[in-house]
């Protein structure tokens, strides 16, 4: 699966594309266009949640680190 950020750069050269030529293309290839756009910015959405899901939240990092070394037996 493709990266967020790769996707982004993936969505930022379309738009601009439809934003420039948008007008004078061919209403079958804006909609090509369009249905891409799309397609990749719910692959986008996609991918950062996965993402996100994998890292865990740094408050929730620092706090179970903190119940470990408590909970750790006096050696």
């Amino acid at each position: 699966m493709a990266r967020s950020g790769a996707l982004k750069a993936k969505i930022d050269l379309l738009k601009k594309k439809l934003a420039e030529k948008g007008s004078s293309l061919a209403p079958e290839r804006r909609r090509l266009l369009t249905k891409r756009l799309k397609r990749l910015q719910r692959a986008r959405r996609v991918a950062a949640a996965l993402e996100a899901k994998g890292k865990p939240k740094p408050a929730a990092a620092e706090k179970g680190a903190a119940e470990k070394v408590a909970a750790a037996p006096p050696a």
